[in-house]
């Protein structure tokens, strides 16, 4: 008997996520702090032991625990770190009645050894029998890269994969959490999508597959007829309005009375985040600089008065983006006109995006230390400002995110390029080529550019002669004809 049926013949109803309080939140986040200090000092194993403390506080913390840990697991990989032996893995068991135990023993594991398949299955596993919804959707596509990377797949893997995720996906189902349920279901299709490619004569997977993406059509209907922000509307004309303001090509009445609803809804409760970012949507829909900027009045004023960082963040991401559309439309002015006055107002505009883009990154990394992802994205901003030596240090910690490695890789051998430091740049292009997946990509072909103008640079005409021959045998009209006309003028030197 399924789980649904014995909660409906209990008259049971299906019991929702534990919601974790202000006072687990606030325990949790003090070992985090302490976890952090002492990654700060390399003491990587006695830190580990804080995040796991943490997480037992609160299991769901993404952002402030299993990131940051996964992100201290890579570091201390890298450094040498040692995995875990025999008598710690006894000690540690990923089985048993106690999920939660389990949970932060294969997490605890798994930051002595980030690689093992088997602590991301368990961790997947039980942040799934746990219902942390946060957790799954963060361990989840590690698990799925984990299984594509094995050389052939492991049929059993994938299917604990995906009945774990459509486990998951049936009790969202009957807790009427059909967002989640939809989202259970589509990685499980995913996953079948990706053996189905490599066995297309297996029925069996395909029938799977097409009753599995039957489920998942059947919950994203659910929730697109009832989301969230529409199931909150007491009045069938409102629906009404929400439903025209979804519309790709909306009347400028509709957009004024959707935006008008919104902010009455806004104005009733000012302090609750749904209601703020449903009117923030609301103004953003008609892409003007007037409404934009009301948007980032009502996003500043939540962010003070509810000290919720995550409002200013989107605040600045509108911001930015006006500033970046306000470039492209100079730019497009002074490429037509030839005015040196236009040029010169792209110019500044260019100046003022760039240090704006900085400024903002600048204060995220300081708000959120440990967030490799917004150590690349100023990293990417300092080098695109030519600010090479602020900016290879971040990119170098950046580089530990799987997401961010190769690019960053790229960036910093550029930046020492930049600097003429080209035997650095040459070893780090070189190092991140040889490691690369997909040498005859786009991402590929940029490395070997760049590695054969680092070798030219250098004086070494043979090893950057060899680069551009092998880049123009995947392309030979790279970069516009620059790595040809750089070849030949290699050979013609010769």
């Amino acid at each position: 008997m399924s789980k649904k049926s014995a909660q409906q013949e209990a008259g049971e109803a299906p019991a929702a996520p534990r919601e974790y309080t202000e006072k687990d939140k606030s325990r949790a986040r003090q070992w985090f702090r302490k976890g952090n200090d002492l990654r700060q000092r390399r003491d990587y194993d006695y830190a580990i032991e804080c995040y796991i403390t943490g997480l037992e506080f609160w299991p769901d913390a993404v952002e402030d625990g299993h990131k940051p840990l996964r992100s201290l697991a890579i570091q201390r990989q890298q450094g040498g770190g040692k995995k875990p032996g025999t008598m710690e893995k006894l000690k540690k068991s990923t089985s048993g009645k106690d999920p939660l135990k389990a949970l932060l023993n294969a997490e605890y594991l798994l930051a002595k050894d980030p690689a093992n398949p088997a602590y991301l299955d368990a961790m997947l596993k039980h942040a799934a029998a746990l219902d942390l919804c946060d957790t799954l959707k963060w361990i989840a596509p590690l698990v799925f890269e984990s299984l594509r990377k094995d050389k052939k797949p492991n049929m059993n893997r994938f299917k604990a994969f995906r009945q774990t995720l459509v486990e998951a996906g049936e009790r969202a189902e009957n807790r009427g959490d059909e967002p989640f349920a939809a989202w259970c279901y589509e990685q499980a299709v995913n996953s079948l999508d990706y053996l189905v490619v490599r066995n297309p004569s297996d029925m069996a997977l395909k029938d799977e597959q097409r009753d599995l993406a039957g489920r998942l059509t059947i919950a994203r209907g659910k929730y697109e007829e009832a989301d969230s922000f529409r199931d909150s509307l007491r009045d069938a004309d409102k629906q009404k309005l929400l439903h025209d303001g979804e519309r790709a090509k909306q009347g400028e009445q509709t957009l004024e009375a959707l935006i008008e609803a919104e902010r009455a809804e806004y104005e009733a409760n000012p302090t609750v985040p749904g209601k703020i970012n449903a009117y923030v949507d609301a103004l953003l829909k008609p892409e003007r600089t007037k409404e934009e900027n009301l948007a980032i009045e009502v996003l500043m004023k939540a962010y003070r008065e509810l000290d919720n960082y995550s409002f200013k963040v989107r605040a600045d991401d509108i911001r930015l983006r006006q500033l970046r559309r306000r470039t492209r439309q100079l730019l497009k002015k002074a490429q037509a006109s030839g005015s040196e006055s236009d040029k010169q107002q792209f110019r500044l505009a260019a100046m003022e995006e760039r240090q704006t883009e900085l400024d903002i990154y600048r204060e995220r990394v300081q708000k959120y230390p440990t967030d490799l992802r917004m150590k690349y994205k100023l990293g990417s901003a300092l080098f695109r400002s030519g600010e090479y030596d602020e900016a290879i240090p971040l990119l170098q910690e950046a580089q530990a995110d799987p997401r961010s490695r190769t690019r960053a890789q790229i960036m910093i051998g550029r930046a020492f390029y930049e600097k003429q430091e080209y035997s650095e740049a040459i070893a780090v292009l070189e190092e991140a080529y040889a490691n690369y997946d997909a040498p005859q990509d786009d991402i590929g072909r940029e490395m070997l550019y760049w590695i054969g103008r680092s070798q030219e640079a250098a004086g070494e005409v043979e090893k950057a002669r060899e680069a551009y021959g092998k880049l123009l045998r995947l392309d030979y009209n790279y970069a516009k004809g620059e790595a040809r006309k750089r070849y030949e003028s290699l050979k013609s030197a010769g």
